[in-house]
């Protein structure tokens, strides 16, 4: 079968996202208070927007990662992910030894129909004990750490909806 008919019977990648966001916000497994679904992406949609993401007003919010993160202050060691109908924005932290010590942000957007695959990566490396975050891999490259937690506990619930949701890419 071609990718253009599989493509039509699957739908867009917007379509088969929206589909995975909605089975998930649906079903009854765990849920993560890090990661905001559907309508209650409106809910943080301005925190991200002012920190990373260029969000026009005809995109349809599908998926956020973070509010606030316990730790941060001013944003500093602050990362997030946001899925609209047309892109996916993230600011993840830089992932090297020292990202603990210097959190240097980095910034980036993709449009949604050239993402072929997202998921959550391996725990930080970084130097201490703290969680510093996932690796986010956009289309096998390993864009930053997104982190899911705060202190020295990272959010299983948060990694476990993403992975789940992230099968329909």
């Amino acid at each position: 079968m071609s990718d253009n008919v599989e493509q039509k019977a699957d739908g867009t990648v917007a379509e088969r996202l929206a589909r995975a966001v909605k089975a998930y916000a649906d079903s009854h497994r765990a849920k993560s208070k890090s990661v905001f679904l559907m309508d209650d992406v409106r809910d943080v949609v301005d925190l991200h927007k002012r920190r990373y993401a260029t969000v026009s007003p005809d995109e349809r919010l599908l998926l956020a990662v973070n509010k606030s993160i316990t730790g941060c202050v001013g944003g500093y060691g602050w990362s997030g992910l946001l899925v609209t109908d047309r892109k996916v924005y993230w600011r993840c932290l830089r992932d090297s030894f020292f990202s603990s010590l210097i959190a240097r942000s980095v910034k980036g957007e993709m449009p949604l129909e050239a993402v072929k695959s997202m998921a959550i990566g391996k725990h930080d490396h970084c130097y201490g004990t703290n969680y510093v975050g996932h690796q986010l891999v956009v289309n096998g490259k390993v864009v930053g750490l997104l982190r899911m937690g705060g202190g020295i506990l990272y959010d299983e619930d948060a990694i476990n909806e993403l992975s789940d949701i992230f099968k329909a890419l």
